[in-house]
């Protein structure tokens, strides 16, 4: 589940960073690495974890966009290519996990709904995409 929320973190930084995607398919490659891809099959990102155990996001050329690692609370915070703190996830008492932003404001909210699958809900609770599992066992995401 933990992976699961990471790469869902990087779904939603990824499809404001490629602007009006209409959904962005998760897949893992025979090395384990997951594979961000766009609606047309174009590569986005790959993830791989370094000797750290941080994921590392790098896109199609190789540059580092984000790395995600855990703090000694246990919360994952995510970084830019530079070390700045970007934002961090923790768990609330109902068991979804939220995501805040450098100055502990809250972003995102992320919830499984009565299907199973992920909605993502800004910091006024209205959904702004959903995490579903397809056919393949892909995880793809639907923004609205």
């Amino acid at each position: 589940m933990k992976k699961i929320l990471l790469l869902l973190s990087f779904v939603l930084f990824v499809s404001i960073r490629v602007f009006a995607q209409d959904k962005i398919t998760y897949s893992t490659d025979y090395n384990g690495n997951t594979i961000a891809k766009d609606q047309y099959g174009n590569i986005i990102a790959r993830s791989s974890t370094d000797y750290n155990g941080n994921i590392v996001w790098k896109d199609q050329y190789g540059n580092v966009i984000q790395k995600e690692s855990t703090d000694y609370n246990g919360n994952t915070v995510t970084k830019d290519e530079y070390g700045n703190t970007k934002n961090t996830q923790s768990e609330d008492y109902n068991g979804n996990t939220v995501q805040k932003d450098q100055y502990g404001n809250k972003q995102y909210t992320y919830s499984k709904n009565y299907n199973g699958d992920i909605d993502v809900k800004d910091a006024y609770g209205n959904i702004v995409g959903t995490y579903k599992t397809d056919y393949n066992g892909n995880v793809v995401y639907y923004p609205r």
